[in-house]
């Protein structure tokens, strides 16, 4: 049996000195290509958990394996981010001095890659998230979903396996909210990409193959996980 895209186990994770446990002793075990919703209270640490999966911040006790390697033995963490996992992030977090097509480009600098092929890569991703013909409009120079959806492309730009997702619906309306999720199953479906979405959004939960519930930091053992709605097909 393969391992695991995503496998964190026992993880814990407090702020300010200790006074607030974000995290107690979370299990999460995500196969590969599946796609999970992790709903629950504000301050359950849904957040906090995409953050430690992203490298984005470490974990005070615990163990993050991403396909099959542990997080705490890498070196190499902004090859990891880069590499391994994209990052959509509530408020898309895109760079406003900066046009739609410089914004994708952001994570390639990681890897080394040329102008000409950065360029290139950011173009095809723009066109891949509908938004051919705004590779030169700033932030905000675009409406809410059409920011989310540079972050998405940004967030694959490097071809990453893992996709955490962050509320991107959040400060959506509902139509943009919708092919925000139309485009990550879409992309899920042909790319075999893993899929981790926080929301708060029951209708945007049940578009996921698992809906994972969190409260005070753990799994919520009084409301076990749904079982995945269909088999969620491996990468070859």
């Amino acid at each position: 049996m393969s391992e695991p895209a995503i496998e964190v186990r026992g993880l814990e994770k407090s702020f300010e000195e200790g006074r607030i446990k974000a995290l107690n002793g979370m299990d999460l075990a995500v196969s590969t290509g599946e796609f999970v919703a992790i709903v629950g209270p504000s301050g359950c640490g849904k957040s906090t958990l995409l953050h430690l999966v992203a490298a984005l911040d470490q974990p005070d006790a615990g163990e993050i394996r991403v396909a099959g390697h542990d997080l705490a033995t890498r070196k190499d963490l902004n090859h990891y981010r880069a590499r391994h996992v994209g990052m959509v992030f509530q408020l898309h977090n895109l760079l406003p001095s900066l046009t739609a097509l410089e914004n994708v480009q952001v994570p390639m600098f990681e890897l080394g890659r040329a102008p000409r092929e950065r360029r290139r890569r950011a173009r095809e991703l723009l066109r891949l998230v509908a938004l051919e013909g705004r590779e030169r409009n700033r932030p905000p120079e675009l409406s809410g979903g059409e920011r989310q959806r540079v972050a998405i492309a940004r967030a694959l730009a490097n071809d990453a396996p893992i996709l955490l997702a962050d509320e991107p619906t959040g400060s959506l309306d509902s139509e943009a909210g919708r092919r925000i999720l139309d485009l990550l199953e879409e992309l899920r479906r042909e790319r075999g990409l893993t899929v981790v979405l926080v929301t708060h959004d029951p209708g945007v939960a049940a578009r996921a193959d698992r809906v994972v519930r969190m409260l005070d930091g753990r799994l919520d053992d009084a409301r076990p996980a749904a079982p995945p709605a269909r088999v969620a097909p491996a990468l070859t």
